[in-house]
């Protein structure tokens, strides 16, 4: 009779942590905590399941409507699980928004699903930084919020040549699709998810893309000269006078004269092919792309977002920020070769002599004790295997000391400590034991 055995496999497009992954992990979390929080951002969290129609009502048609893992509850209500993480943080806002001190900075590391293909750098299941600036109408908080995705890129040990912010503005967009080819508001809407795909396709296929909806001639001409225009430009393209009263245009204005005068622009380019899937943008919107020759690709983005809230109720709130993933920013790392060694958190393996002398076990554990009370991390060898296999343990662990302790040491109240990377050895008297560590003797 044969027996079925269940798939050792998670989810498709979900992943598992094991040890030396979650030191990856851990590290990128560290790295977007203590960095946020030295920009002032607080952190918070929300649940993981959330009302469908928050995502519904603003959230873009291809998440919503291919994307998203929505159900109905045992209390027939329709959720879903959350595939980004704005749409709930106004929610939040929104709920205590006459609490809440302004202007409000957060950031938030969460867990995001959605259903579609998995391939080299993207999953069902990823995990997010967003950091927002709610209730600043001006482009210093946008100046802010690259200031951070820049020192952040600076903590994983990324310069200028490895990436690029890519911005433009969406009410420069409504400017060239509205007040200039005076599209209709269908025309205009499949128009910004065309645009939103020039860079995948050739020029050729984007003004095929464009008669598909009945945009042609001229008006497909000037959509292609505007997607490949510098800023520049773009009095050349659209009447300076509609540029002269347009806030997208005044506003990248005045962010690009904040980015010269400190330092940034190095890391940051105008892009009007900077279109942004979500339908709250309606901004600033922004890209970082890796310049990998090998991973080419966008890696995160953000946006302001100033009505979001609005589909809450009667509320004013300016925001505006991004969200980074780990999966794509892993690969950049990777790619880059800027993943450090991260080994074990683990100092010291406390080995168990093999001998039958329980007090030999006692003065172990005594050991291990001491060294945890002294705040390093020690791990116990619970059985009498032979030293040898204990010791190949700590090498495979990449456990970077070892300490021994038989009849001898018990007998003087000493320890054997080896450190196995340098297969030095020396004897040390227990009370001087955790001194050895924590006065980065070794």
């Amino acid at each position: 009779m044969s027996t079925t055995y269940l798939s050792t496999k998670p989810y498709k497009g979900a992943r598992d942590f094991f040890p030396e992954d979650m030191r990856i992990r851990n590290y990128i979390f560290s790295v977007w905590r203590s960095i946020c929080e030295r920009y002032g951002f607080e952190e918070y969290d929300f649940p993981i399941v959330e009302n469908l129609e928050v995502f519904a009502s603003k959230s873009g048609e291809e998440i919503v409507s291919t994307q998203l893992f929505s159900f109905a509850d045992k209390g027939e209500r329709n959720v879903a699980l959350r595939p980004e993480l704005t749409p709930s943080t106004v929610r939040m806002i929104a709920d205590r928004y006459n609490e809440l001190p302004k202007p409000i900075k957060w950031f938030m590391i969460g867990n995001n699903w959605r259903f579609e293909k998995p391939q080299k750098g993207r999953g069902r299941e990823f995990y997010q930084l967003e950091g927002n600036i709610f209730g600043v109408e001006g482009v210093e908080a946008d100046f802010e919020i690259f200031s951070l995705i820049v020192a952040i890129m600076k903590e994983f040990g990324a310069n200028e040549t490895m990436y690029r912010l890519y911005y433009s503005d969406r009410r420069l967009i409504s400017l060239l699709l509205d007040e200039v080819l005076k599209l209709t508001q269908e025309q205009q809407l499949s128009a910004r998810r065309i645009m939103d795909k020039r860079k995948k396709v050739t020029a050729e296929e984007f003004v095929e893309m464009l008669a598909a909806v009945g945009i042609t001639g001229k008006a497909a001409d000037t959509i292609e000269a505007f997607m490949n225009s510098t800023f520049s430009e773009l009095p050349t393209l659209l009447p300076e006078k509609l540029l002269a009263e347009n806030q997208g245009y005044q506003d990248v204005l005045q962010l690009e004269q904040l980015l010269i005068d400190f330092d940034l622009m190095k890391y940051c380019q105008f892009d009007p092919g900077i279109i942004r899937g979500f339908d709250y943008s309606d901004g600033l919107v922004y890209e970082v792309f890796d310049t990998n020759p090998e991973n080419k690709r966008s890696m995160f983005g953000g946006e302001r977002f100033d009505r979001l809230i609005n589909v809450f109720g009667k509320f004013d709130m300016a925001a505006t920020g991004f969200a980074m993933g780990d999966i794509t920013l892993l690969e950049f790392l990777k790619g880059w070769n800027l993943l450090p060694e991260l080994p074990t958190t683990t100092r010291v393996l406390v080995t168990r002599f093999p001998d039958d002398n329980p007090a030999i076990f006692t003065y172990a554990v005594k050991i291990a004790q001491q060294l945890r009370e002294n705040g390093i991390s020690v791990s116990q060898y619970p059985t009498k295997d032979k030293l040898e296999k204990q010791l190949k343990y700590a090498e495979k662990l990449g456990i970077p000391f070892v300490v021994i302790a038989g009849e001898g040491e018990l007998e003087y109240n000493t320890v054997k400590l080896k450190e196995l990377k340098k297969r030095a050895e020396q004897t040390v008297a227990l009370s001087e034991l955790a001194n050895y560590f924590s006065k980065g003797k070794l």
